[in-house]
Parts: structure tokens; C-alpha cells; sequence
């Protein structure tokens, strides 16, 4: 594929990626406004949550795994390293900020951290890829066929849930 067509199919890909992982983070996945919680807490103690002072190993997993594609997009559009973690703690940060604007969740530190150390995996998992295969440019087009399908089972995962949803 020539150069300016995969930075096209990229680019189309992280979009559909940040559309998706606002829906998610912000909206909880919610096909309906009304379903939203409305709390407006802030949690500022890393690894703590509000009820129990517990862990929450499955969350902070979460936000690890749902970042990690937007560390490995900005490698693919071809970002500097700083501007990368930058761009990926600068989201987190708002949609924890907006979460709270909105009193639609939970504003939490532990998110913050998690979101950003998941965007940076996936900074590393691009750069050893790199180095498995030697050029940027293969990676680049494994990875946005991967994306692509992925991409594609998700939209269509998401219109069953939503024709459900709706009937």
C-alpha cells in the first residue's frame, strides 16, 4: 500500500479508535444518557477507590489494555516520543476532567495513571515490533490490518448491541 494511503487508512482507523474510546470511557459504553450515573466524586489517592479502599485489579487492567492502541496509533502516525506520552496523559486527563464537568463518573487519579501507562505499553509493543520486523512500514501494515478487522467486528458488535438495545 503506498505511503499515503496507509497514513489515510491510520489515520481513518485511530479516529474510528478515539470515537469509540470516548464513548467508553466517557459515556460507559451507554447507548442512552439516562443510563448514566450521575456522580460527581474525585478520587485523588492512586489505587484506592472510594468504597473500601480496595484495588480494583480488573479496572486498573482496563485502562491499561483499552490505551494501549493509542500509543501504538500515535507510533504509527509517526509522533515524537514526548509528545506521545504527552497526547496520552493530556486525553486521560480530559476525559477525567469531563467526566467530572458532566457528572457522569467518577474522576479518579488511579485512571489517570493506568490510561497513560497503557498508551506508553503500547509505545513499547510498536518500537519491539519494529525491531521483530525491521521496517516501520510492514509493522505499520500488519498492524492497520489487525486494526482494520478488529475495527470491523467491533462496529458490527456494537450495531447488535444497539438494534437490541432499541427494540
Amino acid at each position: 500500500m503506498k505511503k499515503n494511503k496507509m497514513e489515510i487508512v491510520i489515520s481513518i482507523l485511530f479516529i474510528i479508535y478515539l470515537i469509540l474510546l470516548i464513548w467508553i470511557i466517557l459515556f460507559k459504553a451507554s447507548f442512552s444518557i439516562d443510563e448514566l450515573e450521575n456522580v460527581r466524586s474525585i478520587n485523588l489517592i492512586p489505587f484506592r477507590n472510594g468504597v473500601g479502599n480496595a484495588i480494583q485489579k480488573k479496572e486498573i487492567m482496563l485502562n491499561v489494555e483499552i490505551f494501549v492502541p493509542f500509543g501504538i496509533y500515535l507510533c504509527m502516525l509517526n509522533y515524537e516520543l514526548r509528545f506521545k506520552v504527552r497526547v496520552i496523559f493530556g486525553v486521560s486527563f480530559l476525559l477525567e476532567l469531563f467526566q467530572y464537568i458532566l457528572g457522569i463518573g467518577r474522576t479518579d487519579i488511579t485512571d489517570l495513571i493506568t490510561n497513560t501507562c497503557g498508551g506508553i505499553l503500547g509505545i513499547g509493543s510498536y518500537y519491539i515490533a519494529v525491531k521483530i520486523f525491521r521496517r516501520r512500514e510492514r509493522v505499520n501494515f500488519i498492524i492497520s490490518i489487525i486494526a482494520t478487522l478488529f475495527t470491523i467486528i467491533m462496529i458490527v458488535f456494537i450495531g447488535v448491541l444497539a438494534s437490541t438495545y432499541l427494540h
